[in-house]
């Protein structure tokens, strides 16, 4: 009875299990958050509006190392000290982060197999994207962002279309109108170099989507599909996989939810015996 009344409710190795656990993903954290400052602090980036802050990796790193540094830290200090307001906050903060996550990718899909959701959500991403598009040659992260987007989901433009090259006309140095009073870009009527379809093998070619956009361009040499279009292909194309990382990203998730929530109990039970 005596051995009984001094064993303590809480479980060592969901306490241990936690501790190290989020010592790692505090360090983790802090490593990203400093990484992308100092990359930050070299470029001496300003953050002027919402497309400098979305299409900046360096920016979305420090964002990501900060949330996992915080919620890990009270992750960490509940478990070690068997706090309970410490572990309750972190279990609250991964559950609400879980939610927005589910929602996400709920989002996505019903974006692209339902069309039209967008009218009734709201959700117009082309017109942040073509905000994207009038900056491309403003700012070298973005640049780097759309080039790598065109080239990933063989795409040129963000229309949701198979016309989207012709986005490019909202750029200044891309733009191809017939008016001719002023002086043109050596760019005019061309499109950027991710644009173009690459052979395997073939060296690139960084002006082969010259005068794509013009009366005589040759079309056949760039892919036409605006980016969101080639976004829905690709989701339909990788549906399996994405689902896969998805779940192997909630699931770990949701068990640190319960440990630290089951913890938490074990500790309420432990002073009630006090």
């Amino acid at each position: 009875m005596f051995a009984n009344r001094g064993r303590s409710a809480v479980s060592l190795v969901y306490k241990f299990f936690l501790f190290f656990a989020n010592c790692i993903f505090l360090l983790g954290g802090l490593a990203l958050t400093g990484a992308g400052s100092y990359v930050l602090y070299l470029k001496q980036k300003t953050i002027n509006s919402m497309i400098d802050f979305l299409f900046d990796p360096a920016v979305m790193i420090v964002l990501i190392g900060a949330i996992v540094m915080f919620v890990s830290f009270f992750g960490l200090l509940g478990s070690l000290r068997e706090i309970t307001c410490c572990l309750k906050f972190y279990y609250i903060v991964l559950m609400l982060l879980l939610l927005f996550e589910v929602a996400a990718i709920v989002i996505v899909f019903v974006f692209y197999y339902v069309p039209s959701a967008r009218t009734t959500l709201g959700l117009y991403p082309e017109d942040t994207l073509k905000d994207a598009i009038i900056k491309y040659r403003d700012d070298e992260d973005m640049q780097n962002f759309i080039d790598q987007l065109q080239i990933q989901l063989k795409c040129c433009g963000v229309s949701n279309d198979n016309v989207g090259y012709k986005d490019w006309n909202s750029n200044m140095y891309f733009n191809c109108t017939t008016d001719t009073s002023g002086p043109k870009s050596p760019e005019s009527c061309s499109v950027p170099f991710s644009c173009c379809r690459l052979v395997a093998g073939e060296k690139l070619n960084y002006k082969c989507g010259g005068g794509a956009m013009g009366a005589d361009g040759d079309q056949s040499k760039i892919y036409t599909q605006g980016c969101l279009k080639g976004l829905e292909v690709w989701l339909n194309e990788n549906a399996l996989i994405i689902g896969g990382i998805a779940i192997g990203i909630l699931i770990p998730q949701a068990f640190f939810i319960y440990m630290a929530k089951t913890m938490t109990f074990q500790i309420e039970e432990q002073k009630s015996k006090w």
